[in-house]
C-alpha cells in the first residue's frame, strides 16, 4: 500500500510538473516606422541620463566600455530608442523612460 501510495504522489508531481505550465506570450517588438521622435533634443539633460544609465557599459563617450567594448554610434534615433526602451542582448529594457528615453536616443543618434 505504501508503495503504491508514494508512486501515486510521484505521478501527480510528474503530471504537474509538465502540464500546468503556461506561456505568456512576448510582447510585441516595436519597429522604426512606430516610432515619431523629435529632431531636437536637449544634450545636459540627455549626458545626464547616458551618465547615470549608460556610461558604464557604453563608455563615457559612446566609444564602448567593459559590458559592450562596441561604439554605440551610427544607430538611428528610432533603433536606438528600441534599444533603450526594449533592452536588447543582456541591456535590460527602461533603464531610462518616457521622455527623457526619447531624448536620450535622439542624441546618440546625434553623435
Amino acid at each position: 500500500m505504501k508503495k503504491s501510495l508514494l508512486a501515486f504522489i510521484g505521478m501527480v508531481f510528474i503530471l504537474a510538473a509538465c502540464g500546468g505550465e503556461t506561456t505568456t506570450p512576448a510582447p510585441e517588438r516595436l519597429q522604426p516606422s512606430d516610432i515619431t521622435l523629435p529632431d531636437t533634443y536637449d544634450e545636459e539633460r540627455a549626458q545626464a541620463a547616458y551618465k547615470k544609465s549608460c556610461a558604464a557599459c557604453h563608455g563615457v563617450n559612446l566609444q564602448g566600455g567593459g559590458a559592450y567594448p562596441y561604439p554605440i554610434t551610427g544607430i538611428s534615433k528610432e533603433e536606438m530608442y528600441i534599444a533603450i526602451v526594449q533592452g536588447v542582448g543582456v541591456m535590460p529594457a527602461n533603464l531610462v523612460t518616457g521622455e527623457d528615453a526619447e531624448n536620450l536616443a535622439v542624441w546618440i543618434a546625434a553623435q
